[in-house]
């Protein structure tokens, strides 16, 4: 048997994204909120991010090392890009600041998206319960604009989207019917 595997050319560019891994499972579906560009040196692909999701390195393995089934599922990446990769360390020190705010934002939006799902796990769940100081959380408030967050929106809603085409989940409310 043949397979197919499709590339998008935005997967392809070197620059700041986040992302959502959607692994859909016979019995459930996991979540999974990630970034790339947030290392010292470097902005690698999505697509190089993705295919080392599945390493065997455990550094870099994030979703292998959380999913134990990780070879019976498909897998769904949903992502934006919000910087180019700029070789001015001053200019890349902001997209990092950026997109590590951006991730955390996904994070918190796709969490509360999830609030009444069953059948849906969210493996990285960021809790926000460190203590950050005054100055810090004034410089991560400046991105979150109103343009972000219409780009992480539509993140949110491809990601919805997704679950809901899949007959696993269900939500505990009955408002949607």
């Amino acid at each position: 048997m043949a397979y197919k595997f499709k590339l998008n050319p935005e997967s392809l560019k070197r620059k700041f994204s986040v992302y959502a891994v959607i692994a859909s499972g016979k019995n459930d579906i996991k979540l999974y909120v990630g970034k790339t560009g947030d290392n010292r040196e470097g902005c690698n692909p999505l697509i190089s991010r993705c295919g080392n999701h599945f390493s065997y390195n455990k550094i870099h393995s994030q979703v292998r090392n959380k999913i134990s089934d990780h070879e019976e599922r498909v897998y769904t990446y949903i992502f934006d890009h919000f910087d180019n990769y700029s070789e001015d360390e001053s200019k890349r020190r902001i997209s990092i600041d950026r997109i590590n705010e951006m991730e955390r934002w996904l994070n918190e939006k796709i969490q509360k998206k999830l609030q009444g799902m069953v059948g849906c796990e969210l493996l990285n769940i960021f809790s926000g319960a460190g203590w950050v100081s005054k100055e810090i959380k004034q410089k991560r408030e400046t991105f979150r604009t109103l343009e972000n967050e219409a780009k992480l929106n539509g993140i949110v809603n491809e990601v919805m989207s997704e679950l809901e085409a899949n007959q696993l989940i269900q939500r505990t409310t009955l408002s949607r019917r």
